[in-house]
């Protein structure tokens, strides 16, 4: 009877170490963030219109967001190396492939390549909260592991782009890691991955763009099994620039020179030629003729839509804020960035203007320490209820 006391003692004492770990690391984590005081939204406005697309380009086929076997197989690449990746993405002719491990550049990546683009994808949390960090000179581990706030996911953004240049919020509808509200108040991010093969984000994306954020699109597989066909060649971005480096493709890919495609096995059926403006029109021009052309403007409402055609123009009315236009073809689907509203001067961006609340902020960590506080007292009251 002794031996089952203690016994059960120790399972007791055991969980609630554990629930006080979990306690302790969680509130130390919530203790770094801050909290803000997030900007009202404001749609884009303007009598001139901005298309991020340059008149003459290549198309460069980029895929910025796969996995390889990692961290002794507890991220899920299955069984497959980077070499493996790289060598399927190399077959469907990409011209850009990426390794996008959590938390980790992939060493077998050629770092020397003047093509090679460092970026991991970050995020340990509840929800799936993830970013994909471009250009990274070092990983962040920090992350907020259990239930995020809006001011938090903005902390982490701003805290991951202290090392990582560029940043796209990956798969946002996936997981429950974001609300369509995020997209009205944060800022600081250039890319959505609006293409993911989990998920379309494209409600998020309209939500931001509503909100006056020019977050250009990235499209990707997200992959983590090159063995299936469902995951492997089905989302890409398709990059405009002449010259195949890093550099560049980064430039063009957050500059919005670019758009996405869903598609099989990274097979493109048309090629964008050319989107200009002209006073308050657009004119969109393909390589083909288009089954149809979706025209998307404020609130993800449609505002236009072509059959088979190879070019359309479209005159913005006065209360379109920014036209986006969904391309279906036999066997692709491509998303085109929007043109936008501005005020002749200034390009548009997505810069950071949430700013920090003092206050709020250091009542967030009160809170927080007397959380400590408590579970340290529960926690003795445990042990000394039952001894071992």
């Amino acid at each position: 009877m002794f031996l089952l006391l203690k016994i059960r003692n120790f399972f007791i004492r055991l969980f609630a170490f554990l629930v006080a770990l979990v306690v302790v690391l969680s509130n130390l984590q919530y203790m770094q963030s801050l909290r803000y005081d997030f900007p009202d939204p404001k749609p884009f406005s303007g009598t001139a219109l901005y298309s991020p697309y340059r008149s003459t380009q290549m198309w460069q086929k980029c895929n910025f967001h796969a996995h390889a076997n990692a961290w002794g197989g507890l991220t899920d690449g299955k069984t497959q190396t980077g070499k493996m990746l790289l060598a399927k993405y190399d077959s469907m002719q990409y011209d850009i492939a990426c390794i996008s491990d959590y938390h980790s550049i992939n060493p077998e990546q050629d770092l020397d390549s003047p093509t090679f683009i460092p970026v991991y994808e970050h995020g340990h949390n509840l929800f799936k909260a993830h970013r994909l960090a471009l250009g990274s000179k070092a990983v962040s581990y920090y992350d907020v592991s259990l239930f995020h706030t809006l001011s938090d996911r903005q902390y982490i953004i701003n805290r991951v782009k202290h090392n990582s240049p560029y940043l796209a919020v990956a798969h946002p509808k996936f997981g429950g890691g974001h609300t369509l509200d995020d997209f009205t108040y944060l800022t600081g991010y250039d890319l959505i991955e609006v293409l993911n093969h989990y998920r379309l984000s494209d409600k998020y994306w309209d939500k931001a763009l509503s909100t006056g954020k020019a977050a250009w699109i990235i499209a990707n597989d997200d992959n983590h099994n090159i063995r299936k066909a469902d995951e492997t060649g089905v989302k890409w971005t398709m990059v405009g620039t002449n010259e195949l480096s890093n550099k560049a493709i980064i430039d063009n890919l957050v500059g919005g020179n670019a758009y996405g495609v869903e598609g099989k096995a990274g097979r493109n059926d048309l090629c964008l030629e050319s989107l200009t403006t002209e006073g308050t029109a657009m004119h969109l021009r393909l390589d083909g003729v288009a089954k149809e052309i979706k025209l998307i403007g404020q609130n993800g409402m449609v505002k236009a839509i072509f059959t088979q055609q190879q070019a359309i123009s479209y005159g913005f009315a006065p209360d379109d804020t920014y036209i986006r236009a969904e391309i279906t073809t036999r066997n692709t689907k491509m998303y085109l960035n929007p043109v936008v509203r501005y005020d002749g001067k200034h390009i548009p961006t997505n810069p950071n203007r949430a700013k920090p609340l003092f206050f709020a902020t250091w009542f967030m960590r009160l809170r927080c320490l007397f959380a400590l506080v408590l579970t340290y007292w529960l926690y003795k009251k445990v042990v000394f209820r039952f001894p071992l």
